[in-house]
Parts: structure tokens; sequence; C-alpha cells
């Protein structure tokens, strides 16, 4: 019987979890009626109530402020001093909820976006955040017009559109024709167009039958279509959902950022076969090490892994030098395009380059709760 039991998505205990057992987190934001941050994905509560209706401190216990994970020096120590990211998205409200527009939308969407963005920033204020350690990302288009200010925070748009109402299939099926019209290659340049420092990815841009839909190039994380990817791509961040377990390998050894909804201490062989290894950012392998570690015999991965974690140093503890290497080893191996002087200026004891490989969680430790 397992003795490990998943946090619910997006709670306190999921994302202090998450960002300690991996290279970062991802968490959703919405906005109370009283003009609070609080932590929470879906667009109603499982008491059916909209959570943009309702005061921060009289909706349900598990829903807690963007402020209280901030106080948690658990989650603020690794995010502020060991270099761990955290993809802040930022849900609109569901259109019956009459806030921000409603059905209608236009101007009060965006100024519901701006304070969002707003209060994001007043809230991290009093941390030394690195420009490289987080990005503000949303569905909602309006988040590309909202302005930082006195915030180096880094503002991005996730594509396909999926609204904020309907259940599941209803709201895949309305995306089809964004995603249909809208190949990898040209969500990236998209982005890099904004001014975006990374490109939120679905998997099916890059694995199984649906990469051949969209209309553009096809890419993907094997053989030539990788080779493609990432000759387009020069090493621009590509942050894919979901990391499936079986590919989540795949993903890292092509040089793309996998957002995980299994982070279980206990799943310590991939079904791949390897050994998991979960902050290949934070907590970087020699090629010596990495081949000690997929030499282990499966029975040993566990033990293994434990011995590693202990023994392999993190990313904050190594010596400038050191750090300035193994980036330098990352650009070639990676192909990164952005000019090593640059790159090399966003190293430091708390900060890695944008460009860097990570595994990051999802809600925190993984999806729990609604889509």
């Amino acid at each position: 019987m397992s003795s490990w039991e998943k946090p619910r998505e997006n709670t306190i205990e999921s994302l202090v979890h998450g960002i300690n057992f991996s290279d970062g987190v991802e968490l959703d934001l919405r906005l109370s009626e009283d003009e609070q941050l609080v932590l929470y994905h879906n667009s109603i509560t499982d008491d059916n109530r909209f959570p943009e209706c309702e005061l921060a401190d009289e909706l349900p216990d598990y829903i807690k402020t963007f402020d209280e994970l901030l106080s948690k020096k658990e989650f603020t120590r690794e995010f502020t001093e060991r270099g761990k990211f955290v993809c802040i998205e930022l849900k609109p409200p569901h259109p019956n909820s009459g806030k921000a527009g409603g059905w209608i939308r236009g101007l009060k969407r965006l100024e519901h976006m701006q304070k969002m963005v707003d209060l994001v920033n007043e809230s991290l204020e009093g941390f030394d955040i690195n420009p490289t350690s987080a990005v503000i990302y949303s569905f909602e288009k309006k988040i590309l017009q909202t302005k930082q200010k006195n915030s180096n925070l880094k503002v991005s748009r996730l594509m396909p559109y999926l609204r904020q109402w309907g259940n599941e299939f209803t709201q895949r099926a309305l995306a089809v024709p964004s995603y249909v019209m809208n190949s990898l290659p040209r969500l990236m340049n998209k982005n890099k167009k904004n001014g975006s420092p990374m490109l939120p990815c679905a998997l099916e841009y890059l694995h199984g039958y649906t990469r051949f839909l969209n209309l553009g190039t096809t890419v993907g994380i094997h053989g030539s279509y990788l080779e493609k990817l990432n000759r387009i791509r020069g090493g621009f961040p590509v942050y894919v959902w979901p990391a499936k377990p079986e590919l989540e390998r795949k993903i890292w050894e092509a040089g793309l950022t996998g957002l995980s909804d299994d982070f279980s201490p206990e799943l310590v062989t991939l079904p791949s076969g390897h050994a998991r290894w979960s902050r290949p950012a934070t907590q970087p392998l020699s090629e010596e090490e990495l081949e000690k570690l997929d030499s282990t015999p499966t029975e040993h991965h566990a033990e293994r892994l434990s011995e590693m974690k202990r023994e392999v140093t993190p990313w904050y503890e190594f010596s400038d030098v050191e750090r300035i290497a193994i980036t330098k080893d990352w650009i070639k191996r990676w192909g990164w395009k952005r000019k090593e002087e640059d790159i090399l200026g966003e190293v430091s004891e708390n900060s890695l380059p944008w460009e860097s490989v990570r595994i990051v969680g999802h809600r925190g430790s993984g999806k729990t709760h609604g889509w």
C-alpha cells in the first residue's frame, strides 16, 4: 500500500512538496471579491461558487491566498535562494460570474487582468526575485496588454485558447480551430514577437498523431522531427504539459522543460526504465553521475536515488566557475543560440538561464481536481 498521499492541487501542501521535489512549480491564481489572489484552478468551487464573487476568507478551507503561500519559508527559500522556477497562471473569471465584463469582456477584462498582475508584483515586492525565476501567463489574450509596474517579471500567453466555461470536451472542441491554425513554430514566433521568454506548449504539438493536425511545420521529440524542432527554436524555452512519466526522460533529453502531474516520491523508476531524476536543472548531474544512475539495476533505483540526492551538489552550492562551466556544457549540448554573454549573465547562486531544462510540478504536485 502506498505511504504517500497526493495532496490536492494548488494547495500550499502540494506547492511546497512540488517545489522541493523538482525544479519548480506551476500554480493558478484567481482574484477574489475583496481583491486577494487565491490559489485555485477551476472557475467554480466544489460547492458551486465563483471564487471571484466571494471574500477570500469565506472560500472553502482548501483555497488559500498567494500571500499565505509566500509566508512559507520552505516555499520561498527554494524560489528565491535556490534557483527554482515558478510559472504563475492567472485565471479570468467564468462569464456567468458577472465579473470582468461577463460575456462581453472588453475593457473590464483588461482591468481585471491588470489588477491581478499588479497584485502578483505587490506580493513579490518584498522578495529578491530574479528575472529568470518566474513567468506570468494566462489563456486570456488581454494578458499581453497589461503593464508591468516596477517589476522585471515577464508575461506570456497560453495557446490554443481555452474558455473559462464548459466541460473538458467543450473546451477542447472549441480550441480545435486555434490548434489547427497554429503550429508550434508559429506559436513560438508569436511569443518571441510578443516578448515572451518561453513557450508553454501542449504535448499534442510534439507527440502522437495530433502533431500532424495543425497547419505548418510538424515537429516532435523523436528523430528528424526533434532535429527540426531544435533547429527552429535555437534553444528558445519550451514548457511541455503533460510530461507523462513514460516521456519524461525523452522530453528532458530533447532539451525541453516538462510539467509533470506525478510527483510521487515512490515513483523511482520511469516506464522508460530510467531511474527518475526530478531536478535536472537545480541539482544537475555530470556525465559520470548520469551514467552511474542509468547503469543502476532497476531493483536498486530507490537506494541509488536516495544516495545521489544526498551527494550530488545542488546548483546553489556550486562555485561561480562551476556554474559557468555547467552552463557552457548546456549551451553546447542543446544548441542554445542566444549570445553566450547574455546567457552567462543570468547565472548566479540563485538564478539559472531561461533556457535551463527543468522538471516542473503542474499545480504543485500534479493535477487532482477538474481539468
